[in-house]
């Protein structure tokens, strides 16, 4: 009975280790292809698209865990935290120092045991009701961690001439306007826009040029939102494009090519197909 326990055991392992090995191998597969075809066949608007989206996501990313970083760190050092809560006025004021030194900081909030310890920053475009400090809408996808019983949120917002990120495109170069959960600006390779714009004011404005350039979109990208406007198609843009085509087409051929030449008899060796049956 022991024996047989125990290859039990050892068969269910078996399998589920081969079922997790097929789902990876499935996965990387379905990448892989998603991958080719999105290189070959994207018109080079829609890949000039995917890519934006692809960076401005990468550096909202980036820019929110420096500033969890920052923050988580500020907090303990000194036991900063446990000495603004035993009332420690220098460590309070240490700390909304530090918070205006963040040129890409737009609001901090401590909450512990339902109480608000510090609350920093423009706070009203998160109002539930447009006014009330106390309804706060946390229950978006505001970046938050916590410490021991005490919770954080903050959110991204840069300051008035403040870019964090150089955008630079070759070929296309379509325009773009990344903006906040808040509604701020936060990221765009238009250096010519007023960084206090607001999303309410633009969409008015984008609604306008959509109806004279074709092509523009809308993207949604976690807590951003990606407007872009098409430039002019550059002929470079084309030829880069071609030629990756032509890259893609001319691997498959030498693939196929090698195998002919690695494998001459392989067909010889196939087992005969069994005869046809009247």
């Amino acid at each position: 009975m022991g024996n047989s326990f125990f290859k039990s055991i050892i068969i269910f392992f078996v399998g589920f280790s081969l079922q997790g090995l097929e789902a990876q191998t499935t996965t990387f597969y379905n990448e892989f292809w998603d991958g080719i075809a999105e290189d070959v066949f994207l018109s080079p608007q829609k890949k000039e698209e995917t890519e934006i989206g692809k960076r401005v996501r990468e550096k909202n990313f980036e820019e929110i865990k420096n500033l969890r970083s920052f923050i988580k760190n500020r907090l303990v050092y000194e036991n900063t935290k446990d000495k603004i809560l035993a009332g420690n006025r220098e460590s309070k004021v240490g700390l909304i120092q530090d918070l205006e030194s963040l040129p890409d900081l737009g609001g901090f909030l401590w909450y512990r045991d339902n109480q608000t310890i510090l609350r920093w920053g423009d706070w009203s475009d998160f109002y539930e009701d447009g006014f009330s400090a106390e309804k706060i809408r946390l229950e978006g996808q505001l970046p938050s961690f916590r410490l021991g019983n005490d919770e954080f949120y903050f959110f991204a917002k840069n300051m008035s001439g403040y870019s964090p990120v150089d955008f630079r495109f070759i070929g296309w170069e379509s325009t773009f306007y990344v903006f906040g959960d808040d509604g701020s600006l936060r990221f765009s390779n238009d250096s010519h826009i007023d960084k206090s714009l607001r999303v309410s004011e633009f969409r008015k404005t984008f609604e306008t040029i959509r109806e004279k350039i074709p092509g523009c979109e809308i993207l949604e990208e976690n807590d951003l939102k990606i407007f872009i406007i098409p430039a002019k198609n550059h002929p470079i843009y084309y030829v880069l494009y071609g030629l990756r085509l032509f890259l893609y087409v001319w691997t498959v051929y030498l693939f196929w090519v090698f195998l002919n030449l690695a494998f001459p008899n392989l067909k010889k060796h196939l087992p005969p197909s069994p005869p046809e049956t009247t």
